[in-house]
């Protein structure tokens, strides 16, 4: 009980610092830590740290929009060129990520866990992207120049 602790603890100050990185606009550290994640994070890390990111997004939106409980939220989704994208055809891991962060966002914490074992059972590259949309994500929202919630980019490698 205690090493799951412990790693849930390092799970969060990693998660941390990435986003602190991202936020601050430090690349080349967030490149390094990506990468020492795809190398070196074991299945348990990564999902530790993509349910982390699931949940910092969700808090920037309910930061930004608090809603009564049982409020309904969608999203809408471009691509690089800020064309709207029909989220039935994003790729099943982007897929699963936006889909956690609704449940998280509806306070559904099983289904929030579902999406992200579905978002993060591929190879660690693909996870690298899962993590990757969530950064951009959190950005994203947390842009406080706007009025409104943005349209969430999602991109294919």
């Amino acid at each position: 009980m205690t090493e799951n602790r412990d790693a849930d603890g390092s799970i969060r100050r990693f998660t941390g610092e990435l986003v602190g990185a991202t936020m601050a606009g430090a690349y080349e550290d967030v490149a390094d830590a990506l990468g020492v994640l795809t190398r070196d994070g074991s299945a348990h890390v990564r999902t530790g740290i993509v349910t982390e990111l699931v949940g910092r997004c969700a808090a920037v939106v309910r930061a930004r929009h608090p809603a009564d409980p049982g409020a309904i939220f969608t999203v809408a989704v471009a691509d690089d060129q800020a064309r709207p994208v029909d989220v039935d055809r994003l790729p099943p891991g982007p897929l699963a990520a936006l889909r956690a962060l609704l449940a998280a966002l509806g306070d559904d914490e099983a289904s929030r866990d579902i999406q992200v074992g579905l978002a993060t059972r591929g190879a660690p590259e693909d996870v690298l992207g899962i993590v990757i949309h969530l950064l951009v994500w959190l950005v994203e929202l947390s842009d406080s120049s706007a009025a409104a919630l943005p349209a969430l980019s999602c991109f294919v490698p």
